[in-house]
């Protein structure tokens, strides 16, 4: 098994040979954004016009599928890559304004995203939620009053969580 930075060059690479847009996501993310968090594997977000191109570009680049639904593909075999599939518009939004942070040249969601997505994620799965929001936490921590407050409440009320982001932003923002 290769290293998580092989990892993250290789799929990278896999990914930019072939023209897909892709961002990072999970906690690669977190830790381009100096948030670091142990990971074991990398996570990207792309577009759904893009989600075959992506699967046989890493494919092709050694990977093989160990799960596949409409909204994710898991990579295994030279180590964990997932791909989260963008098909609603404000994922589309998300890929789309990911910019390029850190020293790999690779793209990363915004800190609004990514904290969007983690509200998403432990709603979806609960026994995510102490880690998602300890993650949440930690960019507020960071980021806090550069935040955009109105993307991150429309987030978390399409969830029922703006309650949540409010007592944060009321402890960790005074």
């Amino acid at each position: 098994m290769m290293s998580l930075k092989t990892l993250l060059e290789k799929s990278h690479q896999a990914l930019q040979d072939r023209g897909v847009d892709h961002a990072l996501i999970g906690g690669f993310a977190l830790a381009v954004l100096g948030i670091p968090r142990a990971t074991n594997d990398v996570d990207y977000l792309v577009d759904e016009s893009q989600k075959e191109n992506a699967r046989t570009a890493l494919l092709e680049a050694g990977w093989k599928v160990n799960f596949e639904t409409e909204d994710v593909i898991h990579f295994s075999d030279q180590g964990s890559v997932d791909l989260l599939v963008a098909r609603r518009p404000l994922s589309k939004k998300m890929l789309k304004n990911a910019t390029v942070v850190g020293s790999f040249g690779i793209k990363c969601l915004l800190p609004e995203a990514i904290i969007g997505l983690k509200i998403q994620a432990y709603i979806n799965d609960s026994t995510r939620e102490f880690q998602d929001k300890a993650d949440i936490q930690a960019l507020i921590i960071r980021y806090g009053a550069a935040l955009n407050w109105d993307e991150l409440f429309g987030y978390a009320d399409l969830f029922g969580e703006k309650p949540f982001l409010l007592s944060l932003r009321k402890k960790l923002c005074p």
